[in-house]
């Protein structure tokens, strides 16, 4: 009998909450030679990875499109941004927050200090206030 042993890497938490909602989507597969989607990625109603502008939710776990292009977009919940930013590579841009009002962006998760939602309009919570300095 033949074995062969495969090593798979743990996946990335990209949820600042035990609570979220998501919905079935087929990734698209990127240009530039990787299979590979990542988790944190803003994806369009298509599948196709975004910054901003036409997000439908935010990629739930790593997705190999070459083997099972199948994964889940999170439209509801609370993202760790900075962690699903720092895995995914993509910065989000400022459409994006408006794009997906479901999503409260975190960043700074830990202990003591968490903010609200990043980025370039300052928004501050679920109902995206935006703070006056």
């Amino acid at each position: 009998m033949d074995f062969e042993k495969k090593t798979y890497a743990g996946t990335v938490e990209i949820l600042a909450s035990a609570t979220h909602n998501s919905i079935p989507v087929t990734v698209a597969a990127p240009a530039g030679g990787s299979s590979i989607v990542k988790a944190g990625t803003p994806l369009t109603a298509e599948g196709a990875a975004t910054t901003g502008a036409g997000a439908i939710g935010i990629l739930l776990y790593d997705v190999d499109t070459s083997k099972n292009p199948n994964g889940a977009a999170v439209v509801q919940g609370i993202i760790d941004a900075t962690k699903a930013q720092t895995h995914s590579g993509v910065t989000y841009a400022s459409a994006l927050y408006g794009a997906l009002p479901g999503i409260v962006f975190r960043s700074n998760i830990g202990a003591q200090g968490a903010t609200g939602a990043t980025g370039e309009t300052g928004a501050t919570g679920e109902t995206g206030e935006t703070s006056e300095g």
